[in-house]
């Protein structure tokens, strides 16, 4: 059932226009992948023996961008773009760690992850959490030009480059601001440092790559993780990391790994209203990433229906094995009923402190989205039913049935 709907702009079919020559590179993936990690690995240190390794897996994401026959030139462009990002900054980060070994001696202790479905309170809890003054979480800016610290006139300019490099979604779609808003000096999810994430198949198919993040061992991407911010904490103030991204839950054990005093803040709601704003958002990725005819709204939902339901089913075997106060459940309904009640308790639990700057992010947080567009959406428009997803999601549906009011 292709879509007519739109959801894009104008100046989409224009960029397309502009950038069809360049499709021809199409035709051979993995001479694009090897050019990549040369042009990045040129004068510096070479890749590691582990993180060569970890980031060919991405030469699955690659394949998949390449080989989707509805595949627009934009959106070989940003599959280009998703792999070049991720191969620059395991060798940026690996040869400042070369240069500057003191680096691995720098503490990350005791890191939050904010875990969870989409739409289920995930930004709301980072951004209170991640935004007081005893924490940090990783800037969007600092995740596309990683590196030592830098004074303010150099952090700027940075900032306005990271700012022009994530600007044309915004331009190009008319939904992308409003389901996922982005602000180069802001936190973000560390998806952006990270190689791997179920989220890179938002815009093509990528069976090939998920089957192989559903066995592979995650904790090499995780040390990479763990490597950068020892990068960005060292010649900084001291404080505690905080991380989010949706696909980090179904890698619990794999952080707990690298990270053995991690701490999980795990936020719930309705399974088939999670769902339904993770297909919304699909949509838009494909709209970015697709000729119009390519969008099949029919498939989005069964398609994201079975990758949830592996990687949750997965995250709760995961957490069952983590033992007691290492995840911290948090319900949607609780938090945005009251979040004034209810972060307070939350630090506590966190052995973090509330304090008035935390009243005010707070506030901040919660005024926000007053000044977005609304954002719509229904799960039967992605071929789907309520009793279906809560089907799929049994085991979750089991989990929230028994957590305390």
């Amino acid at each position: 059932m292709p879509s007519t709907s739109s959801g894009v702009r104008p100046a989409l079919r224009l960029t397309n226009l502009l950038l069809a020559p360049a499709t021809r590179t199409r035709r051979d993936p993995d001479a694009v992948f090897d050019r990549m990690v040369a042009q990045a690995s040129r004068g510096r240190a070479p890749l590691s023996t582990e993180n060569a390794a970890d980031l060919d897996h991405l030469r699955l994401a690659l394949h998949a961008f390449a080989g989707f026959p509805g595949l627009s030139p934009l959106g070989w462009a940003a599959g280009q773009e998703l792999v070049r990002l991720r191969v620059r900054n395991r060798v940026v980060v690996g040869d400042l760690r070369a240069r500057h070994p003191e680096v691995a001696g720098q503490p990350v202790t005791a890191p939050v992850f904010v875990v969870g479905m989409p739409r289920t309170g995930t930004t709301l809890a980072y951004n209170v959490l991640s935004r007081s003054p005893a924490h940090r979480g990783p800037r969007l800016w600092e995740m596309t030009f990683p590196g030592l610290a830098v004074d303010d006139a150099t952090e700027a300019a940075l900032v306005r480059r990271t700012r022009r490099k994530f600007a044309m979604t915004s331009r190009l779609s008319d939904t992308w601001g409003t389901i996922h808003p982005m602000d180069a000096a802001s936190e973000e999810e560390d998806t952006f440092i990270r190689a791997h994430s179920e989220m890179h198949a938002a815009g093509v198919p990528m069976p090939d790559y998920l089957d192989r993040l559903a066995t592979f061992d995650a904790r090499p991407d995780y040390r990479f993780l763990r490597d950068t911010l020892q990068l960005l904490s060292y010649g900084r103030p001291e404080r505690r990391w905080v991380l989010k991204h949706p696909a980090n839950l179904f890698h619990l054990a794999a952080i707990r790994d690298v990270f053995p005093d991690a701490r999980f803040v795990w936020t719930h709601r309705a399974p088939e209203t999670a769902l339904a704003s993770l297909c919304s958002l699909a949509e838009s990725a494909q709209r970015i990433h697709r000729r119009p005819d390519a969008v099949d709204l029919a498939r989005i939902g069964p398609e994201w229906l079975a990758i949830m339901s592996r990687g949750v089913s997965r995250a709760l075997e995961q957490r069952a094995a983590l033992g007691p106060d290492v995840v911290l459940d948090l319900s949607y309904d609780r938090l945005t009923g009251d979040p004034g009640v209810v972060l307070p308790e939350l630090f506590d639990r966190l052995g973090a402190r509330w304090g008035a700057d935390d009243d005010a992010n707070l506030a901040a947080a919660l005024d926000a989205p007053r000044h977005l567009p609304p954002h719509r959406y229904t799960l039967e428009r992605f071929g789907l039913e309520p009793g279906e997803v809560r089907a799929a999601l049994g085991g979750y549906v089991d989990l929230l049935r028994n957590l305390p009011a």
